[in-house]
C-alpha cells in the first residue's frame, strides 16, 4: 500500500483519525502492519500491502455468502458474474459496454479513484489502464475476491492499492476522492442513502458517483429481496442521490439495467 493512499483512510472505529504505520516508517510503500489511528489509537493490520479494515464483520446472509467463497472469487470474471447478469439483468448488457458507459461518465476525476465493490478486479484492471496518473483504490469486503484481485494484478504487473472495509460507511477522509465507481454493487446494499451519504462526504467538488445497478418490480422484488438483493427504480436512484446532496442524475438504461451517475456541486 501506497503511503499517499494511506493518508485518505481513516480509522472506522472514531471515523475521524488518520492512520500512520505503526513505527511511522518513511518509506513510500507500506507492505506489512499494522498501522494506528492518530485519534483514538486503534490499530489495523496490513498484510502485503492489503490494508483490513473489517476483521470482525459480522456473518453475512443470502447472496453475499456465495462472495465469501474461494472458488467463487477465482470464477467470477469468467463463469459467475456472467450467469449472475443473465439472471438480474436479462444479458441485455455486456460488461465491456457497461464499462465503457460507466468510464464515460466518470469523465476526468480531480483526484483518486475507488471501485467500491471491485471483487476480482475486473473493472479495476481497466480502471488502471485508462487512468495512469490516478491514484486507483480497490474496495471490497470479501477477503476471497480482493485477495484475487491482487493476485491478478501481481501476475499482470499492475499497481493499485486495495482496503478491505464494509461499506457503508466509506472509510476516507472528507472530500479527497475524484470519483467512486460501483459496478454491480449498489443492489447488495441495503442502505443506498447511507452509501450514498458517505460518498459526497469524500468526495471533493465535482466528484462523481457512478454505478450500475438494475430494477425489478412485483413480486419478482420481493424475492430478490429474501435473497439480500435490493433492486431500485430509476425514480429511487434518483430521490437518494438528490437526497444525499448530488445533483445531474443521469442515467443509461437497457432493459432493467441502469448504468447512472451523480455530481457534487
Amino acid at each position: 500500500m501506497r503511503r499517499s493512499t494511506l493518508d485518505l483512510i481513516r480509522c472506522p472505529s472514531c471515523n475521524a483519525g488518520s492512520l500512520v504505520p505503526d513505527d511511522d516508517i518513511a518509506e513510500p510503500a507500506l507492505i506489512f502492519g499494522p498501522v494506528r489511528c492518530l485519534g483514538c489509537r486503534s490499530t489495523w493490520a496490513v498484510h502485503e500491502g492489503l490494508i483490513d479494515l473489517a476483521p470482525d464483520r459480522q456473518k453475512v446472509k443470502g447472496l453475499q455468502q456465495a462472495m465469501e467463497l474461494p472458488w467463487v472469487a477465482r470464477s467470477w470474471e469468467r463463469y459467475v458474474r456472467p450467469a449472475v447478469d443473465a439472471v438480474l439483468t436479462r444479458g441485455q448488457l455486456d460488461r465491456d459496454s457497461e464499462y465503457v458507459a460507466m468510464r464515460s461518465m466518470l469523465g476526468t476525476p480531480n483526484g483518486p479513484v475507488i471501485d467500491l465493490g471491485c471483487g476480482p478486479g475486473l473493472f479495476l484492471k481497466k480502471l488502471v489502464r485508462d487512468l495512469p496518473n490516478v491514484s486507483v483504490i480497490g474496495v471490497d469486503i470479501s477477503r476471497p475476491m480482493i485477495e484475487e484481485a491482487m493476485a491478478q494484478f501481481r501476475e499482470l504487473q499492475l499497481a493499485a492499492d486495495f482496503v478491505r472495509a464494509e461499506a457503508p460507511p466509506l472509510p476516507f477522509l472528507n472530500a479527497c476522492l475524484g470519483g467512486v465507481l460501483a459496478s454491480g454493487m449498489v443492489h447488495f446494499v441495503e442502505d443506498l442513502g447511507g452509501l450514498l451519504t458517505e460518498a459526497r462526504r469524500a468526495l471533493k467538488p465535482r466528484g462523481k458517483f457512478v454505478a450500475s445497478t438494475y430494477d425489478s418490480s412485483g413480486p419478482a422484488k420481493r424475492l430478490h429481496q429474501s435473497a439480500g438483493l435490493f433492486p431500485r427504480s430509476e425514480d429511487e436512484l434518483k430521490r437518494a442521490a438528490e437526497g444525499a446532496g448530488f445533483i445531474k442524475f443521469e442515467r443509461i438504461r437497457t432493459g432493467p439495467v441502469m448504468v447512472w451517475s451523480a455530481e457534487l456541486p
